[in-house]
C-alpha cells in the first residue's frame, strides 16, 4: 500500500513539475543590452619555440605576430623580442595593447592585437576569467591543437549580453571621500570592476557575466541583467504557484548554471530546476523569497562552473543565509550548496517551514529580501526580535560611544542608505536600522571616531519601523537671543581650543563664542576692538540641520 501512494505521488509532482516548467517559459524576459568585440584577426603568439611553432602554422586570414619571450628569433615569422623589458598587456577581443619597456625611453614599444595566445611559462594576465580573446596554453602537442581551435573563425563581430545594471545613486562604495563596500570589486573573478571615487565602474569588455557582484551588493546597486532579478524571481513564483495548483507535493527549487545543467543526473519528480546564467548571479533574497512561496527546500547545484573568487564569496552569502535561517528558527537544511554530481542525495525536504506566502515578485533586492524574511518570520515559533549575524553582513546597527560623539552630524550627510538623520529641534542623532546596509562609511568619515558597527537582523518588524536615537544631547543656546544653535560640548570644545588664542582674551570676545551667527555677527560689529583686527569670531556649522 505505501508503495503505491509514494507512485501515486511520484505520478502527481511529475504533472505538477511539468506544469510548473510550463508556467515558467510562458514568461517574458525583459531585454538587455549588447556589448561588440570587432577582430581583424591580428594574433600575437607569445611565448618561445612553441609560439614561433604556432604562428608559422596560422593561415589567412588570421595573421600572427610573434612576441618573443625565450630563444632566438627564426627567419619567415614576424617576430618581436621582449629583451628584459618590462611588458604589460591590458584590452580584450579586438582591442589588446601591448607595451614593452618604460614610456619616455627609447626602448618603449607598444603593440596592438585583436586575439593573444600565449605560450608563456606564466600567464601574462592572471586571472580566474581572463578577457575575451586572450588564451593561455601549455606546450604539449595537444595544446597547441587546443589553441588552433581557439583561434578558429575569431574574425568579424561578435555580440554577448550587457550582463550588469548599475545604479550608482544608491552604491555604498564610498561618500565625501569616505570608503565603504568594495564587495563587488572584490569578488569579481574577471576583474572588471574598478573604483572611481566614489562609484564603480564595470568594464562591459571584460564583464563575462559572472553574477556574483550582484549577489554581494548590499544595496541593489549592482544588479544581474541577463535576465534581470525580477524576471528570475517571477519564474520562480510562477513556478511554484502553478506546482501547487496541479497538486504537487514538497517542492524542492534547484538552482543551477545553464553549463553545468546539462550534467545534471535525474532528480526526483518534486525537484523543480531553474536553469540561469551563472549560479552566483542568484543572490539570498531569491532564495528566502522561494522558501517563502512554497519551497520546502534550496538547493544551489554547482557542477564546477563558478570561479574560485566567486565561489568563497558565494560561500559566504550562504553562510549569512544560514545565519538568519537559524536565527528565524528554521533549519538550515532548508538552503543547501551542493555538487551536480550529488544533487539526487539531497533532494528530500526540509520539515518545519512556513506555508506558502501570496506576496509578488519584487525587481528591488532589500524589498524582496524584507518580504520574504517577514513572512519567516510571522510563521516562525520564536518570533525572536532581533539576533546575531556573520560581520559584514548587509543587516545590522550603529553604536555610538557618548564620551566622544560631538553630534557633528558628518556622518548623515555622507550614509548612502539614508540610515542616519539629524533631529529637528533638538541636538540628536537618529537611526533607522531598516535601511542600514554595514557599508561602513559613516564610521570611517566620523572625526571623533565615535561609531561601530554591529551586525545584527532586526526581526521585529514592528521594531524595525521606528527609529531609535543613537546620541542626543540637551541643545545650547544662544547667550543674546536664545535661539538653540549647538549643543554644549561643542561649545565647550571651541572654548576649550581657543583659551590661548590672542583673539579671544577679552570676555566680550569669549562671550561671542556662545552667540548664534547672527548675533555673533551684529555684536562683533559693535565691538570697536574686534572691527579693529578684523574679525566677528568663527562661524558656527555645528549642527548645518538646525
Amino acid at each position: 500500500m505505501r508503495e503505491a501512494e509514494h507512485t501515486l505521488d511520484d505520478t502527481r509532482n511529475a504533472r505538477a513539475r511539468a506544469a510548473a516548467l510550463a508556467a515558467a517559459e510562458r514568461l517574458s524576459v525583459t531585454p538587455t543590452g549588447q556589448v561588440r568585440y570587432h577582430s581583424r584577426g591580428r594574433v600575437l603568439v607569445v611565448g618561445g619555440e612553441e609560439a614561433q611553432w604556432f604562428a608559422a602554422r596560422l593561415e589567412r586570414p588570421l595573421h600572427a605576430e610573434v612576441l618573443l619571450t625565450e630563444g632566438d628569433e627564426e627567419p619567415g615569422v614576424p617576430s618581436t623580442s621582449v629583451g628584459g623589458r618590462a611588458l604589460q598587456i591590458s584590452g580584450h577581443l579586438g582591442a589588446f595593447e601591448i607595451e614593452l619597456g618604460d614610456r619616455g625611453r627609447p626602448n618603449h614599444q607598444v603593440l596592438g592585437a585583436d586575439m593573444v595566445v600565449d605560450f608563456a611559462a606564466r600567464p601574462l594576465i592572471d586571472r580566474e576569467l581572463p578577457p575575451p580573446g586572450y588564451w593561455h596554453f601549455g606546450r604539449e602537442p595537444q595544446d597547441l591543437d587546443a589553441a588552433m581551435l581557439a583561434v578558429d573563425g575569431m574574425i568579424g563581430t561578435f555580440e554577448k549580453p550587457r550582463y550588469f545594471a548599475y545604479d550608482a545613486s544608491i552604491c555604498a562604495h564610498a561618500r565625501s571621500g569616505q570608503g565603504g563596500c568594495r564587495q563587488c570589486i572584490d569578488s569579481c573573478p574577471a576583474e572588471a570592476i574598478i573604483s572611481i571615487g566614489e562609484k564603480v565602474e564595470v568594464n562591459p569588455n571584460l564583464c563575462q557575466g559572472g553574477g556574483i557582484c550582484a549577489s554581494v551588493c548590499p544595496t541593489g546597486a549592482m544588479r544581474y541583467a541577463y535576465p534581470g532579478p525580477g524576471d528570475t524571481a517571477e519564474r520562480v513564483r510562477a513556478m511554484l504557484r502553478s506546482y501547487a495548483s496541479a497538486d504537487g507535493t514538497h517542492p524542492v527549487v534547484m538552482f543551477v548554471s545553464g553549463e553545468d545543467a546539462d550534467g545534471l543526473p535525474a532528480t526526483p519528480a518534486n525537484v523543480l530546476l531553474l536553469a540561469v546564467e551563472e549560479l552566483a548571479s542568484v543572490g539570498y533574497e531569491l532564495w528566502f523569497a522561494a522558501v517563502a512561496w512554497g519551497a520546502r527546500r534550496v538547493l544551489l547545484a554547482d557542477g564546477g562552473s563558478v570561479p574560485g573568487r566567486a565561489r568563497t564569496a558565494l560561500d559566504r552569502q550562504i553562510r549569512i543565509g544560514h545565519d538568519l535561517l537559524r536565527g528565524l528558527g528554521y533549519s538550515t537544511d532548508a538552503l543547501f550548496a551542493v555538487d551536480t554530481a550529488q544533487v539526487a542525495a539531497h533532494c528530500s525536504p526540509v520539515e518545519g517551514l512556513p506555508a506558502a506566502a501570496s506576496f509578488a515578485a519584487s525587481d528591488h533586492k532589500r524589498q524582496l529580501a524584507g518580504l520574504a524574511l517577514d513572512h519567516l518570520w510571522q510563521h516562525s515559533a520564536q518570533r525572536p526580535a532581533d539576533f546575531a549575524i556573520l560581520p559584514g553582513a548587509p543587516y545590522g546597527r550603529l553604536r555610538v560611544d557618548p564620551d566622544k560623539c560631538t553630534l557633528c552630524m558628518s556622518c548623515t550627510s555622507v550614509c548612502p542608505a539614508g540610515a542616519l538623520s539629524a533631529g529637528e529641534e533638538i541636538p540628536r542623532l537618529v537611526f533607522h536600522e531598516a535601511n542600514c546596509v554595514q557599508c561602513s562609511i559613516c564610521a570611517n568619515s566620523c572625526p571623533e571616531r565615535a561609531i561601530t558597527l554591529e551586525a545584527r537582523y532586526l526581526a521585529d518588524p514592528e521594531k524595525r519601523r521606528l527609529a531609535a536615537v543613537l546620541y542626543e544631547e540637551p541643545p545650547f543656546c544662544c547667550v543674546q537671543c536664545g535661539k538653540p544653535f549647538a549643543t554644549r560640548r561643542a561649545i565647550d570644545n571651541i572654548l576649550d581650543k581657543l583659551a590661548g588664542h590672542a583673539m579671544f582674551q577679552t570676555e566680550r570676545a569669549r562671550r561671542r563664542l556662545r552667540m548664534c551667527e547672527d548675533c555673533r555677527v551684529v555684536d562683533a560689529v559693535q565691538d570697536a576692538d574686534a572691527m579693529q583686527a578684523g574679525i566677528g569670531g568663527p562661524r558656527s556649522n555645528l549642527n548645518k540641520n538646525n
